[in-house]
């Protein structure tokens, strides 16, 4: 897999309280602007640095709403991620990628988190794939004793979510065999 082009996107540049949809509305452009202009494969880190308060009605409206976009396949395989110095600030985030049933990572204090919805088992499938940077689903599979198309299945969401990139690397009888690839560099 070619090197992953990262950049970052101050949410701050909006202002450091930011609660209307409005506001939200204007940023979240700003935002699709910046992830378009990535290259194919790049990623784009929302850095919650400068912010004192991120209601639920922007964080819906400017970064839910875009990675609605980001995930339906229109943006390529783009990826973005939240870093943010206290996990307190991503609350309203988390709640409504939760309500759209979207996931995204979050770095807070050096530790990764997922935040919106997500399920014990993809908290146990995403560890493993971010510990090891990358793997096989035929790998993944052995070490978390699933059966070939339950670890397909897992796998196939996590993607769907852009929060792993999958590339295919062959079959075995029926079964699509993928290479699956952390995206996040320590």
């Amino acid at each position: 897999m070619e090197t992953m082009s990262v950049e970052r996107f101050a949410i701050a540049q909006f202002g450091s309280r930011l609660g209307t949809r409005l506001e939200g509305e204007h940023a979240r452009e700003c935002l699709l602007a910046a992830l378009r202009s990535l290259p194919p494969n790049g990623q784009l880190v929302l850095t919650l640095e400068g912010i004192e308060v991120l209601s639920t009605s922007f964080s819906d409206e400017m970064v839910a709403r875009a990675y609605q976009v980001l995930v339906s396949g229109e943006l390529g395989d783009r990826t973005m991620v939240v870093e943010t110095p206290q996990a307190d600030l991503a609350e309203g985030i988390d709640v409504k990628l939760a309500q759209r049933r979207l996931a995204m990572l979050c770095r807070a204090a050096g530790t990764w988190t997922i935040l919106g919805f997500h399920t014990p088992a993809m908290d146990e499938t995403l560890r493993l794939i971010l510990e090891k940077g990358t793997t096989t689903t035929r790998e993944l599979a052995d070490e978390l004793d699933l059966q070939m198309s339950a670890c397909v299945n897992r796998v196939a969401r996590l993607a769907q979510l852009r929060l792993i990139h999958r590339e295919k690397i062959g079959m075995k009888g029926p079964q699509d065999i993928y290479e699956l690839h952390s995206i996040i560099r320590s």
